[in-house]
């Protein structure tokens, strides 16, 4: 197992603002009255040649080097993590999941599943069970966090 890593990926979650701290390709996604979007950016090798213009995000896809990463949990003595602070509301929604997830279900499929107005369990077992579906070859992990506007100051989310 030398060499092996992980990624990981937090948020942590106040009244009006979410901190998220990651390392490697798992991924954390918003839905908000702005649409739904991913807001971090994976540390791979595919993900950069695509940010220099390399290749397309088409190509990044089917790229035979997907799996290769820049920045893993456990590889090095320090990684240095990125984190960023994004404001959010009552009723937004948060998606924190492996590449298990986000490599078998494309941005139209999380976007389609977290807009469901349904509990957010179920939703995460349906995304899930169509991950696994469609091949499911690695670990899938996901939360599903979303703001309650009856928190007070004090409380936790």
């Amino acid at each position: 197992c030398e060499g092996m890593g992980t990624t990981i990926v937090i948020a942590i979650c106040l009244e009006e603002f979410v901190t998220i701290a990651h390392v490697g390709d798992s991924r954390c996604y918003i839905l908000n009255e702005n649409g739904f979007k991913q807001i971090t950016n994976d540390h791979s090798l595919v993900n950069e040649l695509v940010r220099s213009g390399q290749i397309s995000e088409d190509d990044a896809e089917q790229h035979p080097r997907k799996n290769v990463l820049l920045k893993a949990m456990g590889t090095e003595t320090n990684v240095s993590e990125d984190i960023l602070t994004v404001e959010w509301e009552a009723g937004d929604r948060l998606l924190l999941c492996s590449d298990g997830l986000s490599n078998k279900l494309n941005d139209e499929d999380l976007a389609a599943f977290i807009r469901e107005a349904k509990d957010l369990g179920d939703i995460g077992s349906e995304m899930i069970e169509l991950a696994n579906e469609r091949g499911g070859e690695d670990n899938i992990s996901l939360i599903l966090v979303q703001h309650d506007s009856s928190l007070k100051a004090g409380e936790n989310e």
